[in-house]
């Protein structure tokens, strides 16, 4: 018998049943494993790392990463072993690993993002990959987004990848000032100066960045300069600024260079060339 206040005021009028999800339930599963793992009750499997024991749930691990679910389900002989060695990560890694895969909270800082990125990539901890790069884009700088590029491609981080070099192309000008940019290979400077997306005022910048990049590490790096320059709109720079601004230095190292090279510095030779004729007249 239905209590009175169910019961339909109109016959045929019953409510049709309805799913109801709590908002808690996942978070208190999670809470009350995390408890269990911390008091070593119903662990089943203990991973060892530099010689550091961290006691956990195999059903826990598979569930959140790929990595051990492949590890614990398929006839790897990790399967049934009650230790398990993980290696290519520091025992302080793991631990944050393991907080994460029982709080869903990681704690990224400075300090450890270079080491926590790669582990989360081993462990295929996709949300601290996520979490990571997060972090890392919200950190770029003219002085680092060259290498923070370069660790998101070695680390298959798309999205942080190409956040690193649109901030590389809108700060060109900052970028170049900062060691990154003079340590970068011939082939780096060459995408990087020839790319239409660089934000630049004037093409000053580019060809100052090509001549501070040169004059680093002169003897290796000044076979690679008319490959460089040929990627500077050389028109765009006036005669007065090469004569003006540009230092005696780098005009008599400039041709220097044409001289022993045994360059044709002659008007029929390249644009650049030509300024440079006008800077000498």
């Amino acid at each position: 018998m239905w209590p009175c206040w169910l019961c339909p005021q109109v016959p045929g009028a019953m409510a049709p049943p309805k799913d109801i999800m709590t908002n808690s339930h996942a978070k208190s599963i999670l809470n009350a494993m995390n408890a269990l793992r911390k008091s070593g009750t119903l662990c089943d499997v203990t991973l060892r790392v530099e010689h550091k024991d961290f006691p956990a749930h195999r059903i826990v691990l598979a569930a959140c990463s790929d990595y051990f679910c492949a590890m614990f389900t398929s006839e790897l002989s990790e399967k049934d072993k009650p230790y398990v060695d993980i290696q290519g990560l520091t025992a302080s890694t793991m631990e944050i690993l393991l907080d994460f895969v029982y709080t869903e909270t990681v704690h990224v800082t400075v300090e450890n993002v270079q080491e926590l990125l790669p582990a989360a990539c081993l462990l295929q901890l996709k949300g601290v990959k996520q979490a990571c790069c997060e972090f890392l884009e919200s950190q770029l700088d003219p002085s680092n987004c060259l290498g923070i590029r370069d660790f998101a491609e070695t680390h298959n981080c798309v999205d942080l990848m190409q956040a690193a070099e649109v901030f590389s192309q809108k700060h060109f000008p900052e970028v170049v000032q900062h060691e990154e940019f003079i340590l970068l290979n011939q082939e780096e400077v060459e995408k990087l100066i020839k790319c239409d997306e660089i934000q630049v005022d004037s093409e000053e910048p580019v060809f100052e960045a090509v001549i501070n990049w040169v004059k680093h590490s002169k003897k290796e790096r000044e076979a690679s300069l008319p490959e460089l320059l040929q990627y500077v709109r050389m028109p765009l720079l006036t005669p007065r600024y090469i004569t003006d601004v540009i230092d005696t230095e780098v005009h008599v190292e400039l041709m220097m260079w044409g001289r022993s090279s045994q360059t044709d510095f002659s008007p029929c030779q390249s644009p650049f060339t030509n300024v440079f004729l006008l800077a000498y007249m």
